[in-house]
């Protein structure tokens, strides 16, 4: 799947201030582009999922600009005035941003509810969008005492259904997922999993002392000692269900953060090994485009760069080599798709776990320094690599362990006997 960051109009080149949600934004190739795209799409095989907000609007939207204009008119409750025209609550402060007031029936039927909706609108047809990312899902909904954010959910959840069946819903959120995936069952498709997997990742990967927090935290990130980051994970993960755990997204970075490369200091080895972390993981993996060809970026303003499709070193070069060899692993071996989990190591620079059907057996082994991993035989009993990388992993068999030799940051797959 595609997932594109907003198209509709604004007056920013982030879009998350739309001025309108009627069109796509003419700097785009206007509706006909969009329609182009998702048809070329469609043909290959691919999905594409568009990003709305549901947690408000553009100060220059015309919704926006009707309720200023008129404190009687419907789209005035729309939004949270305090003081007519000019005081009224907005994302993070922002007066750009003027949230959105989810007990406005009017609201709901316009944004999200129903076949005259936005959501269903561009959802409809052969060539319409397949799903929607949903900005700032978390803060959806909710202000002070007003919390809509299940109903919200449920609500486009059930819009999508009727308009195009099978589509995906996902939601950006930034914390405890928990009881938005389990009270607000029905609603989110899948969230952005930035608590159980981004973060737990750049805090076993992170360069030493790297001057990154996350998501605009004034401290840097720490490195971690390993079972602390795995404790971590298994925490989030065991306060939601699984099935959610295998739909939830996840990655090492977006459009929101430093870029994956910077965070580990610039070591392409690390940035494959984060990589093999998504692929051996339950989720759906998601790529935020430019890490598989080396680019860099200090924060989200600077991580948002366009791709550099006439750096034909870039474009043929190990690492995106070794993007499309991780990412086809996945595609073909089963386990990494439908697997259960067992973690088997949380070693002081080595991590390793069991991904298991029926049928087949899969471990995964990633490390973020020069170690050896023991890896006990009478769980994984004989072990073929499939996947060893960077700087060729070395596997050896003893009576009581396998062990796995690594000379720097890498991973290696092995099937199980």
């Amino acid at each position: 799947m595609l997932y594109l960051t907003p198209v509709f109009p604004a007056r920013s080149n982030h879009r998350y201030d739309a001025s309108s949600f009627d069109e796509v934004d003419p700097l785009l190739g206007g509706d006909a582009a969009l329609a182009s795209l998702v048809a070329a799409a469609h043909r290959a095989g691919i999905r594409v999922m568009g990003d709305l907000t549901t947690n408000h609007t553009g100060a220059g939207h015309a919704w926006f600009r009707a309720a200023q204009a008129d404190p009687g008119s419907a789209e005035a409750g729309f939004y949270y005035f305090t003081e007519h025209p000019d005081a009224y609550e907005s994302w993070f402060g922002v007066p750009s941003l003027p949230k959105l007031d989810h007990g406005s029936p009017s609201l709901r039927r316009r944004l999200v509810e129903g076949p005259g909706s936005v959501v269903a609108r561009w959802l409809e047809g052969p060539d319409g969008l397949d799903g929607w990312r949903i900005d700032v899902a978390n803060m959806t909904g909710r202000k002070a005492g007003d919390d809509h954010n299940h109903e919200v959910a449920r609500t486009v959840r059930r819009t999508m259904d009727a308009t195009r069946p099978g589509s995906f819903l996902l939601a950006e959120h930034f914390h405890d997922t928990s009881d938005d995936v389990t009270t607000g069952a029905g609603g989110w498709d899948a969230v952005m999993d930035y608590a159980a997997v981004t973060r737990p990742v750049w805090e076993w990967l992170a360069a030493p002392a790297s001057p990154y927090g996350f998501l605009g935290m004034p401290v840097p990130v720490p490195r971690k000692p390993t079972a602390d980051v795995v404790a971590a994970v298994r925490r989030f993960s065991a306060a939601v269900p699984w099935q959610q755990t295998v739909q939830n997204v996840t990655m090492l970075g977006s459009h929101d953060t430093p870029r994956m490369l910077s965070v580990v200091g610039g070591d392409e080895r690390a940035l494959v090994a984060a990589l093999a972390l998504l692929v051996g993981r339950p989720g759906i993996p998601m790529v935020f485009a430019g890490d598989e060809l080396g680019l860099t970026g200090d924060d989200g303003e600077q991580s948002r760069t366009p791709m550099p499709w006439d750096d034909e070193e870039r474009l043929d070069g190990d690492l995106l080599h070794a993007y499309r060899a991780l990412l086809r692993l996945r595609h073909d071996l089963e386990p990494l798709r439908r697997g259960g989990m067992r973690w088997l190591v949380a070693d002081e620079d080595a991590m390793a776990w069991l991904r298991e059907t029926p049928d087949e057996r899969v471990c995964v082994v990633v490390a973020r320094d020069a170690c050896t991993v023991d890896l006990p035989a009478t769980l994984v009993g004989e072990c073929v690599p499939v996947w060893a990388g960077p700087g060729d992993p070395v596997v050896e068999h003893g009576s009581r362990t396998v062990q796995v030799s690594f000379p720097g940051p890498g991973a290696a797959f092995l099937r199980c006997g």
